[in-house]
């Protein structure tokens, strides 16, 4: 995707990215099903908060690998054009969006649709101190990280690798809750005294996400692998639990974060529930409204929903892999962690990319030169100036004028106790 999207083109726009490239094909609002019906005003304020990040940012809206998505000078302008307006109803950002950006639907060579799934804000039980049943740490971004490549994988961290090497910031009763923790990438710990300290993805191992619940499936443990599903099976198998684990090399680094706010994603934004979507940043980029058709599961029923809505990518995560893989921030709570565990499905994933500054567009399409011309002759044209009105004539106009009429004015009788008409 080098030098992606240079201009607004109608042709299909192919990266270069290896065997599988990345696609990305322009349509039409009107293509885009549910589009009208979305609560526009949602995602206009996420996007306004990432343009608040990304403007400053030499290299924002930029994918790590294959290099930028949209142009940047369109970007800017976009970004300048929304903080004039902070706080629109649905109305005015669903315009502000189809004046001002084009659908790209975007595939890759080998896949037309993206899959989706889910992610939640977990809460571990923890404390500050190694003490009783909190033995389990958490660890902070080694000091050797970017020295050694590969670096240590799951299995050697857990066997003290990394000891003394990188800071504990907590200690968690429960592995398997924190093995969640480095899927999710961020949640809070509840500290004896019950107060909330908050744990922010701050670094990788660089090994590759190998999910554990594609392997109980081939193993024939868990026929539908569930997050749910995956943690019961990983407590009711203690002699095994940290074999599987383990077969998942990539391991996750922590800062602390304040614990009375919504997780924080990768772009440094607090995450809005299902409205942040996590991306592949070698591939995506953050801060891009990103239109997704997917469906969702019921709660507890598991039934297929359909989804359709506008997001902002504002996060990434290890198991993200392809230009229209994306995870669905779900929230914080018991609901919220069935729907996100539950959630893996099939959708249309399209990128709303900004347009150059005087292009017209037409349903997210630039106006063609007959259309601007058809435009033009139906915009009433400027009213004629006013024509002066000829005086009137009027009988004895050619006499000489009249003398002038003096009224002398009467003596003051006025009130003084009325009160004057204004």
């Amino acid at each position: 995707m080098k030098k992606l999207l240079a201009c607004l083109a109608l042709t299909l726009l192919v990266s270069a990215c290896g065997s599988d490239a990345t696609k990305i094909t322009p349509t039409t609002y009107s293509a885009l099903e549910g589009w009208p019906a979305d609560q526009h005003a949602a995602a206009y304020k996420l996007f306004t908060d990432s343009c608040a990040v990304n403007l400053p940012k030499e290299r924002a809206w930029m994918a790590k690998n294959e290099g930028p998505v949209g142009v940047r000078e369109n970007w800017n302008r976009v970004c300048h054009v929304a903080a004039n307006d902070p706080q629109p109803n649905d109305d005015s950002a669903r315009k502000f969006f189809e004046t001002n950006f084009t659908p790209y639907k975007v595939e890759t060579e080998s896949k037309a649709t993206g899959t989706l799934t889910g992610y939640y804000e977990p809460i571990l039980r923890g404390s500050r101190t190694k003490q009783g049943a909190y033995t389990t740490p958490v660890y902070g971004v080694p000091r050797d990280l970017g020295e050694r490549k590969p670096y240590y994988t799951r299995e050697e961290i857990e066997r003290g690798a990394i000891k003394g090497k990188a800071p504990v910031l907590l200690y968690v009763d429960d592995p398997i809750m924190l093995f969640f923790l480095h899927i999710q990438g961020s949640g809070k710990v509840r500290l004896p005294d019950g107060s909330l300290v908050g744990l922010q993805y701050a670094g990788q191992n660089g090994q590759s996400f190998v999910p554990v619940g594609r392997l109980l499936k081939e193993r024939g443990e868990l026929p539908t692998p569930s997050m749910q599903g995956i943690r019961d099976w990983l407590r009711e198998h203690p002699n095994e639990r940290d074999e599987v684990m383990n077969s998942n090399p990539s391991y996750v680094f922590f800062n602390l974060s304040p614990g009375d706010q919504m997780a924080k994603g990768a772009q440094g934004i607090p995450l809005t529930p299902l409205r942040s979507v996590a991306v592949d940043n070698d591939r995506a980029a953050y801060g891009v409204p990103t239109y997704i058709d997917t469906t969702i599961s019921e709660y507890l029923t598991g039934r297929q929903e359909k989804f359709q809505r506008l997001f902002v990518s504002q996060d990434t995560g290890g198991a993200l892999h392809g230009p229209h893989r994306g995870d669905l921030f779900f929230g914080r709570g018991e609901h919220e962690e069935w729907e996100a565990g539950h959630q893996n499905a099939q959708g249309k994933v399209y990128w709303l990319l900004p347009v150059s500054e005087g292009v017209m567009l037409k349903d997210g399409e630039p106006l063609s030169d007959e259309e601007k011309a058809a435009l033009k002759a139906l915009t009433p044209a400027p009213a004629e100036p006013a024509q002066p009105i000829p005086p009137v004539e009027t009988p004895g106009a050619d006499l000489p004028p009249a003398e002038p009429l003096v009224i002398e004015a009467p003596a003051d009788v006025s009130d003084p106790n009325e009160t004057p008409v204004q």
